[in-house]
């Protein structure tokens, strides 16, 4: 074998392999991404009622029993909904609008999430604020109030019930993003 058919041979196989390395165009943004979830899912209802009755009867005390009962319903919520997949799904929405978007998203900052009582039912609706920052640098607060009324037994009940609540929230929230926050 000649000089040039082993030359030609090395171009048949590593051209191939050059092209397979250098010429296919990363689509996917390199943003270094930034999710943060409050500690917990905190509700606010029964108890601030409860404690003011008992206030009347057993005094400041009652005030603190009120809360503690909010705070026991916030971590009967709170137990059944797992973080992680919280923050994965968060983190997916992010990505997929990242994905479509040249001002992407590079920090969420939850602050709250927070299911409160509605007109002293057994319905409750969401309240989501945090901070989110996009690329260039701007921030965007908000404050984002369910319409829809969801049941407090079911919260309590049904697993991961909270986070695909949240997570619906923020979908509409971050895929309304353009229309909302930029102009």
């Amino acid at each position: 074998m000649n000089i040039f058919s082993k030359i030609k041979f090395s171009f048949i196989i590593f051209i191939p392999i050059l092209f397979i390395l250098f010429g296919c165009k990363n689509t996917q943004k390199n943003t270094n991404l930034n999710v943060d979830l409050p500690q917990h899912i905190t509700y606010s209802g029964r108890g601030v009622a409860a404690g003011i009755a008992l206030m009347g009867v057993i005094g400041p005390s009652g005030i603190a029993i009120g809360a503690a009962i909010d705070i026991g319903i916030g971590k009967d919520i709170q137990s059944i909904n797992n973080k992680t997949s919280l923050l994965s799904a968060l983190t997916k929405t992010v990505s997929d609008y990242n994905y479509s978007q040249d001002n992407a998203i590079i920090d969420v900052d939850l602050k709250k999430i927070e299911f409160k009582q509605k007109n002293g039912d057994e319905s409750v609706f969401l309240l989501i604020n945090g901070v989110i920052t996009l690329a260039t640098g701007e921030k965007f607060n908000f404050n984002v109030e369910s319409d829809e009324i969801y049941e407090l037994t079911k919260l309590k009940t049904k697993q991961n019930y909270a986070n695909e609540i949240a997570i619906s929230k923020l979908n509409e929230l971050i895929n309304n993003l353009n229309h909302t926050f930029i102009t």
